[in-house]
């Protein structure tokens, strides 16, 4: 039988802790969608970037997150990562270095 005492000092793994937002990305603010659901235009940096195509949608749902992955090609040229978490209703722009 457990004690309050020993569950004081239980130790914690820190992957059973929530994350705030997705490793290595910003936070983005999204202007359109299609569909109510597909992105279209959002913001970053104070510059808008239009969604042209959308590559690939994938999910990843585990205890603790849902995140949706969208790999878009945007209007200059650019390809890019945007994560939705979908519990939250938050969206964010993965930080790529080699594209």
């Amino acid at each position: 039988m457990l004690s309050w005492r020993m569950l004081q000092t239980w130790p914690r793994r820190s992957s059973s802790l929530p994350q705030r937002h997705p490793p290595r990305s910003d936070r983005i603010v999204l202007l359109e969608l299609r569909f109510s659901f597909l992105p279209t235009a959002f913001r970053y940096q104070n510059i808008v970037h239009r969604i042209t195509r959308i590559v690939q949608i994938r999910d990843i749902c585990r205890r603790d997150r849902q995140w949706r992955y969208y790999r878009v090609h945007c209007a200059d040229g650019a390809k890019r990562t945007l994560i939705h978490d979908l519990r939250a209703g938050i969206w964010y722009l993965r930080r790529e270095r080699f594209w």
